[in-house]
């Protein structure tokens, strides 16, 4: 399942900007304009909100050697990329104004009762309790909720009651996976357009907002991103390197979030059913078994959907009545939807969770911008959906089968579950990254064109010409 032999054709082509880059570059600007301007606004926020006392000292110390520290690692790692620089550089302003916002309504607008602050109250009593029993304060089990509570504990015990230095090593934790978001994009798609997915993967306001503070969402981002990460260097070529990047990715993944890790172990060995490949015999036997793993895989993900939003359904007797017990249990406050519709008809709508919630579903102004993104969302899938088709064609492809299984079982996991935007909203940025790449990549010309036919080299010409308008400090 390697890439085709026509690499080199694809490399150069792949080299060649698009002819809207400057605009993502003014977009980026600006971005990174607006950031730096309201700075004193969002670091009020960041240093002078908290649910209660604390000492931010530590903090005024330990929020600047982060912002360096992230520079640093910006700069070294985009050596060879200016506009991955320009765009990572503008995501840490970015990412650091998005976890003050949501501390400021974390507290003002939700009332402190945010996860994140949990985490954070939780993690300071460890560390009082550490003082009298030592280590045996951080006890089992060491995953999920409970894992974040030690490593906020830790936290504590390092840099005190430090709660603005936590949010923003969550955010930059988030801001890795999404770098390696867009390196696992150049890899899978080396004809995709990298500078718009860079651009939506890094900027783009849900996944800004919804995993730049304490909690799963900010880890989870970034082992999605390793696993798939190095699920792209597999595909293109097996090597001991990917196998291991992978496996870390997954493993961090199963300790955060034990359902997303099943979503991504599924879709990785769909491929390998489905996929082509050259050796007849050998992919026999893997179909014969992987088939039988994959069908029982997916079976227990869905008989364990009771887990999946971090809600319990004890009283539920069936996969259907636990389904519909957990849509019941989220259907709280103003943002609840699909009420008293039947589970049939909540996984026939899961495909439409990505473009929700519509404009007309909205009764607040606090709920009006994620309402506007979806438009977007909605409009960008309609502008590029010639490359949407082009690339859905190539589904047996091992990079977009695998995109493609884990985009159908989480919509229609998530999507017999959830019947709430609150809830909504924060557990698709697990699955938007993925999506993105369907929706920015293009395919390769056939191999047949790719070496034998002059229209390969008058596109290639045409591209270059292109490039040659294009500012040479992009």
């Amino acid at each position: 399942m390697g890439i085709p032999a026509t690499r080199a054709i694809h490399d150069r082509m792949s080299v060649i900007p698009p002819r809207n880059v400057t605009r993502y570059v003014l977009v980026i600007k600006l971005i990174a304009a607006v950031s730096i301007v309201t700075c004193p606004f969002w670091l009020a926020a960041l240093f002078l909100t908290s649910p209660q006392d604390y000492s931010f000292t530590s903090s005024l110390i330990c929020v600047p050697l982060l912002a360096i520290a992230g520079t640093v690692a910006i700069v070294h790692f985009t050596q060879s990329d200016r506009y991955l620089r320009r765009l990572m550089m503008a995501g840490l302003v970015a990412h650091m104004a998005a976890s003050s916002v949501f501390l400021w309504v974390g507290f003002f607008i939700y009332g402190g009762t945010v996860d994140a602050f949990h985490y954070w109250t939780m993690g300071l009593q460890l560390a009082k309790e550490f003082q009298i029993v030592g280590w045996a304060a951080f006890h089992a089990p060491y995953w999920s909720t409970n894992l974040i509570n030690n490593m906020c504990g830790i936290a504590a015990l390092l840099i005190g009651d430090a709660l603005p230095t936590l949010f923003i090593a969550f955010s930059l934790v988030s801001l890795a996976g999404a770098y390696l978001f867009y390196r696992t994009f150049i890899i899978a798609f080396p004809l995709g357009d990298r500078w718009l997915f860079g651009l939506l993967v890094v900027l783009s306001p849900s996944l800004l907002f919804w995993s730049s503070f304490i909690g799963k969402d900010a880890l989870i981002q970034f082992f999605i991103a390793l696993t798939c990460f190095g699920f792209a260097r597999i595909a293109q070529r097996p090597s001991p390197k990917g196998v291991l990047l992978c496996a870390i990715g997954l493993t961090g993944a199963l300790l955060i979030r034990a359902h997303v890790a099943s979503m991504l172990a599924i879709a990785i060995t769909f491929p390998y059913a489905v996929g082509r490949s050259t050796a007849r015999g050998a992919s026999t036997v893997a179909r014969i078994v992987l088939i039988p793993l994959l069908v029982s895989g997916t079976y227990f993900l869905i008989s364990q959907a009771g887990n999946f939003i971090d809600l319990s359904s004890e009283n539920s007797t069936t996969v259907f009545q636990q389904a519909d017990t957990i849509t019941r249990n989220s259907q709280i406050g103003g943002s609840a939807f699909n009420e008293g519709t039947s589970l049939t008809v909540r996984i026939a709508e899961s495909p439409f969770l990505l473009f929700r919630p519509f404009p007309w579903e909205m009764h607040s102004v606090m709920a009006l911008a994620p309402a506007i993104e979806s438009v977007g969302w909605l409009l960008l899938c309609w502008f590029r959906r010639r490359e949407i088709r082009s690339t859905l064609r190539h589904w047996r492809d091992p990079y977009v089968a695998f995109l493609l299984m884990y985009s159908v079982v989480f919509l229609i996991t998530f999507g017999g579950a959830i019947s709430n935007f609150g809830i909504l909203l924060r557990q698709r940025i697990m699955m938007t990254p993925l999506v993105l790449m369907l929706v920015c990549a293009r395919q390769k010309p056939s191999v047949q064109d790719a070496t034998g036919s002059q229209d390969i080299h008058d596109w290639l010409a045409a591209g270059m010409a292109r490039s040659d308008r294009i500012p040479s400090r992009v």
